[in-house]
């Protein structure tokens, strides 16, 4: 039998402050957004930085610290799997890709407790 394998890592900084909705049966999850920089630019072109977003998805556990430490602004590393979907609007169908994170952790140093 073959295995396959749906990993993503990503290090970037958090776009908005998470999202913390619950679902109707009391499970707690957060939506927020993940900004990377790349360079591009290639034989001689003048290189520039390009930013990619990511959609992130965390749940029970991972949603409440996300609620309790995580912030716009905040540099983080994810690890979790890729899942593609789709939603329809106003007849076209719009494709989406969503990072469900397995593993979160804060990069950005916390100032002391007073």
């Amino acid at each position: 039998m073959s295995r396959s394998v749906n990993k993503i890592i990503l290090v970037g900084n958090v776009g908005q402050d998470p999202d913390i909705r619950e679902t109707g049966s009391g499970t707690k999850v957060a939506h927020l957004s993940l900004a990377t920089n790349r360079r591009t630019g290639t034989n001689g072109d003048e290189p520039q930085e390009r930013t990619d977003w990511h959609r992130l998805t965390l749940w029970n556990r991972l949603a409440q610290f996300a609620q309790d430490y995580v912030s716009k602004g905040d540099r983080i590393y994810v690890e979790g799997r890729l899942e593609y979907d789709s939603y329809e609007r106003d007849g076209v169908t719009i494709p989406t890709a969503d990072v469900t994170v397995r593993e979160l952790v804060l990069l950005s140093p916390r100032p002391p407790a007073s």
